[in-house]
């Protein structure tokens, strides 16, 4: 037994070391390309941008009620991949594995004729698990590609995907928007349960596509 709790350490501590080699430094030279891609769809704080430069992902969620039977929410999340867009989307263009990658995705599938993926999504946060479908074509290469949410609790959600190479290095972002009914999640909750997911989960796409 203690020879197994050794190995597990071992593979763990040698998992973390590998993470921390593969994260990326980047110069303050990158800043101007990174904004640039950025500021169409969010301006980031100087304490973002410290951030990615670091090589550490950032998010914002939002949830407001701008009126008293509406409901809206905004999420922004970005983060620098250590390897190039081609690399990096041979692993994240299989959308239908994406509930083996996170688990608050309990079921994932993806439609090729239709290029639409389907999501059920739950959490600790939620009241009831969610379900979403998109129209995205498997993205790989670097581009733009806009959505929306065809059906589910977040219906006609508009959202884009950022996919852009800087340097070597590959810039991952998300951007979404939604206003629909007054749903039963205060705003707090949905705010905090929306940033919380698009951190961990480009944080985890980051590191299930490094190897």
């Amino acid at each position: 037994m203690r020879y197994q709790f050794f190995f597990l350490f071992l593979c763990f501590f040698v998992h973390k070391i590998a993470l921390a080699q593969n994260k990326v430094q980047l110069s303050s030279s990158f800043k101007d390309p990174i904004l640039k891609e950025l500021l169409p769809f969010f301006t980031p704080s100087e304490g973002h941008m410290e951030d990615l430069l670091e090589g550490q992902v950032f998010s914002i969620g939002e949830a407001t009620s701008p009126t008293e039977s509406e409901q809206q929410m905004m999420l922004f999340v970005a983060g620098v991949h250590p390897k190039n867009c081609t690399k990096v989307m041979r692993k994240l263009s299989l959308y239908e594995n994406y509930h083996t990658y996170m688990d608050f995705i309990k079921s994932s599938s993806y439609d090729e004729k239709a290029q639409k993926i389907s999501f059920t999504i739950d959490h600790a946060l939620l009241p009831f698990p969610m379900l979403v479908g998109f129209n995205i074509p498997r993205i790989t290469k670097e581009g733009r590609y806009p959505f929306t949410f065809k059906d589910g609790f977040l219906k006609d959600l508009k959202g884009v995907v950022i996919v852009k190479e800087v340097g070597k290095y590959c810039l991952l972002s998300l951007k979404t928007d939604w206003r629909g009914p007054q749903s039963k999640i205060p705003n707090v909750i949905f705010g905090t349960f929306v940033q919380t997911v698009g951190k961990l989960g480009l944080e985890h796409l980051i590191r299930v596509s490094l190897f």
